[in-house]
């Protein structure tokens, strides 16, 4: 089923109608999915929950919850764009709403589970937000916040400064339309803050050139191309070149460090 609602069109650092997004979700995915899926796994999701899912991008995550939660369960997908979540609604526990995080509601005390990845560190109103999604779990449902630290992105046994220069540009741009660089740390503020019980932790992923996980970044460097050039930050011939070396199977280098925020409402176990 799925539920439209009147949202304000949204501010972001991408643009949903890229030609090449969902390619980039995608590959998001590739490297971030498996240990989100551990995590989820430790905190026991299983038959008959209820999920939500803000932000659900290309929606792996939402695949992932609704064969885990199965018939008995419910899985809301919410996003600003959900045309490409439309192949899920052939099973019968998913439902897709067009969702504008920061102004629209979320159904009150109805989820066990609310998970939110690489969406939360872009938005403005945090605290209004995480309230929402507060409000949104039953007694004793559990809030999974995840969002990066962008510090360590691009560090390789090569050199410190490996790709520093297109890193420090494309992320001062990103900043520039409302992205936090230190996402993670403030999900867990924002969580204890709001009155509940949480505690993070951090993970990162070695990418080697030239694979899907590194295809990622260069798909991040293509976006950012017009507006680096257009503001004279990195020119042509040095974004090639970087794309170059991204793609070189002879390099490794770090991730973000992705913060998992795990934060419980007060009350009865979830999915109990």
């Amino acid at each position: 089923m799925t539920r439209q609602t009147e949202s304000a069109p949204a501010e972001y650092v991408f643009d949903p109608a890229w030609e090449r997004e969902t390619e980039r979700l995608r590959t998001n995915e590739a490297i971030w999915d498996p240990g989100t899926v551990e995590r989820l796994e430790k905190l026991g999701v299983g038959p008959g929950w209820a999920c939500l899912e803000a932000g659900a991008g290309s929606g792996s995550m939402v695949r992932w919850l609704a064969d885990r939660v199965g018939p008995g369960g419910r899985v809301l997908a919410a996003d600003l764009e959900i045309e490409r979540l439309r192949h899920l609604e052939e099973a019968p526990q998913v439902e897709l709403a067009v969702t504008d995080l920061r102004t629209d509601e979320l159904p009150a005390g109805a989820f066990d589970l609310v998970h939110s990845r690489m969406t939360l560190q872009h938005l403005p109103d945090r605290a209004g937000v995480v309230a929402r999604m507060v409000a949104a779990l039953r007694p004793g449902g559990v809030l999974f916040l995840e969002d990066t630290d962008s510090s360590t992105l691009f560090r390789t046994f090569l050199s410190e400064d490996f790709l520093r220069d297109v890193r420090e540009a494309g992320y001062g741009l990103m900043r520039a339309s409302g992205h936090d660089p230190r996402g993670g740390h403030v999900d867990l503020q924002l969580a204890l803050a709001a009155g509940l019980e949480a505690s993070a932790e951090g993970r990162t992923v070695m990418v080697r050139g030239g694979s899907v996980q590194a295809r990622h970044y260069m798909l991040w460097l293509e976006f950012m191309r017009p507006r680096l050039v257009a503001a004279g930050l990195v020119d042509e011939a040095r974004i090639e070149a970087a794309l170059a070396e991204m793609a070189d199977p002879a390099h490794y280098w770090l991730s973000q460090v992705l913060i998992s925020t795990v934060a419980r409402k007060p009350g009865a176990v979830a999915g109990a």
